[in-house]
């Protein structure tokens, strides 16, 4: 993983104003114990020579729904992560389109800077840098015919629709905009403090500490008796909870933008 650093400072996520549903996905995931061993095991077979980088990746995002690209050059590199499709309204499906319906080559010039091409099975992940929030292409078979979006029948198709639209912008050449998909200013502060509730907790830090540092200072001055009865234990406690579950599983729903 990254270099450790005091958990007290906010994390990396905390600075990012183009952050989405997906970083702080891969954020939770990251401070996952047996993702971070699978990961690391797939960094060892790259260097090795028994596996491409694309295809470890692949493997960790089947498992995981994502994970960071496996390229030892380039590890745990949040803007590299990459997320299964289905799981993840935020990726654009292309695929050839069907004969009649007037659909055009996709012209990968207007793209624009093209941050990654990860090949993952029959998919290649396109991540598209832009300020405001990457964009990710998913395009399935052939591409250098006639494409068409595919929008799947189900829950929130919504989510999708925005994130064509910011593509459809790009290529008419036209600025993409802000993704729509990225949490609100009050969601997104709750989840980065939980990833830093995460990092104390690891680092060794009591319940109590956390509070002082995350809460209100006050909390050093409770006697014992204060504290156990304290609205800032129940929280923190609260939050704890919250950011375990995230970790082991509930980063999927934040894929979805839960």
């Amino acid at each position: 993983m990254p270099p450790e650093k005091d958990w007290r400072a906010p994390p990396a996520e905390a600075g990012d104003d183009a952050l989405q549903y997906s970083d702080i996905a891969i954020g939770y995931l990251s401070r996952n114990v047996r993702y971070r061993s699978d990961y690391r095991r797939a960094l060892g077979r790259v260097k090795r020579g028994t596996i491409s980088a694309d295809n470890a990746t692949a493997n960790l995002v089947q498992r995981w729904g994502i994970s960071y690209h496996a390229a030892p050059g380039s590890a745990f590199d949040r803007k590299l992560a990459v997320a299964r499709p289905d799981l993840s309204p935020a990726s654009i499906v292309l695929a050839p389109a069907l004969a009649g319906i007037g659909a055009q080559p996709l012209d990968m010039r207007a793209l624009g800077d093209v941050r990654a091409r990860i090949r993952m099975g029959d998919f290649l992940h396109i991540i598209l840098a832009d300020p405001d929030g990457d964009e990710h292409l998913c395009m399935c078979g052939p591409c250098h015919g006639p494409m068409a979006v595919m929008l799947p029948i189900g829950p929130n198709p919504f989510a999708r629709l925005a994130s064509v639209e910011r593509l459809c912008r790009r290529l008419n050449g036209m600025a993409a905009g802000p993704p729509a998909w990225r949490p609100p200013p009050f969601r997104r502060l709750h989840l980065v403090t939980l990833l830093q509730v995460l990092d104390g907790h690891q680092a060794g830090a009591t319940q109590r500490e956390l509070a002082a540092s995350l809460i209100h200072r006050r909390v050093r001055r409770y006697s014992a008796a204060e504290w156990v009865e304290s609205k800032e234990r129940k929280r923190v406690r609260r939050w704890l909870a919250e950011a375990v579950e995230l970790r082991d599983g509930g980063y999927l729903r934040l894929l979805r933008g839960g």
